[in-house]
């Protein structure tokens, strides 16, 4: 098989590249050559933006095609339009965040989501070539554009589309730090402020288990919607695991959730893995997954996604992170 990925030296695209060329595949990258990784032997890079040159597909043919980094339909589509004849699979990354109210416990692929209004439309389009890949630059308007793509891809593809709803991808090389920082604060020792309710839920998974079903549901050839993250666990289960890994001396003070408003620090973007609060959030982290897991995916234990993530960390200590709380914030929380 011949497998085009596309963001192929990013988080999740460099390891669907390693699991695809594990499976067999011949394996190209399209990037614009903007973010560094080293890639397995016999791996080609073609070097094009997806949202202004693709001329250096044109001559190329594949059988899948995973996409990692499209965030507006626009993007899809033009994709498509070069590569989209010859395809067996197109593997498109979507998220989880295309629900957007999840006052609804286990909500599933069939469940109604709201697609891309004209503002969320427009917003994609006023943005600079340079800033079409930050998914970061789409704000609040991520979620409804995700879910124009996924329209755009069935309507242009039908059976041949597969869509995966991706949950909070973790592990080693994560510079979103959204776990790296819980990882890295309790390997430091002493007393953790944690302003969650320990019976809270909480789902994520491991970018390569994630890769490692994008890679198996392609060539097996399978359609339609997937939600792809873990079954939900405890929060308190989840961290604990990170004090029994890191074997530090820490203590995790268990907070009411309303000391983050009281101290005027923004659940998951300041502080990360805690849920925003109200009934829109109340099952943020409980999505449903049988599909997933019935057709192929699974997820490795918990402790040994922390012990390399763990690992790799504490080689870049150096690397200041992009989101957690400082001193000052810990102490008031702990007030």
């Amino acid at each position: 098989m011949k497998a085009l990925i596309v963001g192929g030296t990013g988080f999740l695209g460099g390891a669907i590249v390693e699991a695809a060329v594990a499976a067999g595949c011949q394996v190209a990258v399209l990037s614009r050559g903007q973010t560094k990784r080293t890639l397995p032997e016999g791996v080609r890079v073609l070097q094009g933006d997806r949202h202004d040159d693709l001329a250096v597909l044109t001559d190329e043919r594949f059988d899948l095609v995973f996409d990692t980094c499209a965030y507006a339909p626009e993007a899809v589509e033009r994709l498509l339009q070069v590569v989209g004849s010859s395809l067996r699979r197109y593997l498109f990354v979507s998220s989880v965040s295309v629900y957007g109210d999840y006052s609804k416990p286990q909500l599933c692929e069939t469940d109604p989501v709201p697609t891309a209004a004209e503002a969320d439309l427009e917003l994609a389009r006023s943005l600079p070539t340079e800033r079409r890949s930050d998914a970061v630059a789409y704000a609040p308007s991520y979620g409804p554009l995700k879910r124009a793509c996924e329209v755009v891809a069935q309507e242009m593809l039908g059976e041949r589309a597969i869509l995966l709803r991706s949950g909070l991808l973790v592990g080693a090389g994560d510079t979103s730090d959204r776990l790296t920082w819980w990882v890295r604060r309790i390997d430091q020792g002493g007393r953790v402020p944690v302003p969650a309710a320990r019976d809270s839920f909480f789902q994520m998974i491991d970018v390569r288990d994630a890769a490692a079903f994008a890679v198996r549901a392609a060539l097996d050839e399978r359609s339609g919607i997937y939600n792809m993250t873990s079954r939900d666990m405890p929060l308190s289960a989840l961290l604990d695991a990170v004090v029994a890994v890191t074997d530090a001396e820490a203590e995790l003070v268990w907070l009411s959730a309303g000391k983050l408003e009281e101290a005027g620090i923004q659940p998951w973007t300041e502080l990360p893995l805690i849920a925003p609060s109200g009934a829109r959030w109340r099952y943020f982290l409980q999505i449903d997954t049988g599909k997933a897991h019935r057709d192929g995916l699974t997820c490795r234990p918990i402790a040994e996604t922390l012990t390399d993530l763990l690992r790799w960390d504490r080689a870049h200590r150096d690397r200041p992170l992009k989101c957690g709380l400082c001193p000052a914030q810990e102490r008031a929380l702990l007030a």
